[in-house]
């Protein structure tokens, strides 16, 4: 495989247990809750995660990994819609809304359409549910959002905890 023809695109993923000593795992990075960063190839992104002996046989470091799929993830990102209007939204992403939550250009576009801090519900890799932390209806929104999208079975599920966008980043949200 030519690294100059190979494409990266971070995702998010559920975190492992302890991937770590094993060269098939994924690179995977912290992210928040249960979420940890993933870098698929691609096109089409989602079906294969980069890991540690893709690194190896491509000769690249884990910075430069993530360096190549950031930029990438940022071309891309004029493609995004928002449906939906207060106080919830919702992201299209190609069906990889989940890696929006990597672009925080985005995230500080968005934040003056809802009330209060930014809350996201990112039940699988293709939905993201957007409100605000002052609108109760919006959080009662997006919590039936994900429980509907975790009762359904999505193919890759991530997690049933809303997330908060505070200090540049992703946390739990607690009401």
């Amino acid at each position: 495989m030519h690294v100059t023809s190979t494409t990266f695109l971070p995702l998010l993923a559920r975190a492992e247990d302890d991937p770590y000593g094993d060269p098939a795992a994924p690179v995977l990075d912290e992210f928040a809750a249960e979420l940890a960063v993933a870098y698929s190839f691609g096109p089409p992104y989602g079906q294969r995660f980069v890991s540690w002996l893709d690194l190896d046989r491509l000769g690249l470091s884990r910075r430069v990994l993530k360096s190549r799929a950031t930029e990438n993830l940022g071309t891309m990102v004029g493609s995004v819609r928002v449906h939906g209007e207060s106080p919830t939204l919702m992201l299209s992403f190609d069906g990889i809304e989940s890696s929006l939550l990597l672009v925080d250009l985005l995230w500080q576009q968005l934040a003056g359409s809802v009330q209060g801090e930014l809350v996201v519900g990112v039940p699988a890799r293709d939905v993201v549910v957007v409100t605000g932390s002052q609108s109760s209806q919006g959080l009662d929104k997006a919590r039936r959002a994900v429980e509907r999208v975790f009762f359904a079975g999505d193919q890759h599920l991530l997690t049933q905890q809303l997330l908060v966008r505070r200090d540049g980043g992703w946390e739990i949200f607690k009401p």
